[in-house]
């Protein structure tokens, strides 16, 4: 097993490359549906279908800054 020895750093690099990706999926995924939901319940209270709009683009948005701000910056 190649995973047993301590001076083999390959597979924890893909360990932690793979959980930095799943990460940066869930921040955007969890930013759309928050900010989706939250456009939604506004769009019911006016009526209207653009805070659903606005709140979904607003959460991708702050999903792919935290993404940049988190996983990005040297």
């Amino acid at each position: 097993m190649a995973d047993d020895h301590p001076e083999d750093t390959t597979g924890a690099a893909r360990r932690k490359g793979e959980a930095d990706a799943w990460g940066a999926f869930g921040l955007i995924i969890s930013g759309v549906l928050v900010w989706g939901l939250i456009g939604g319940l506004v769009g019911a209270w006016l009526d209207s279908a653009l805070p659903v709009m606005v709140g979904l683009l607003l959460g991708m948005g702050g999903g792919l800054y935290l993404v940049w701000f988190r996983y990005g910056r040297a």
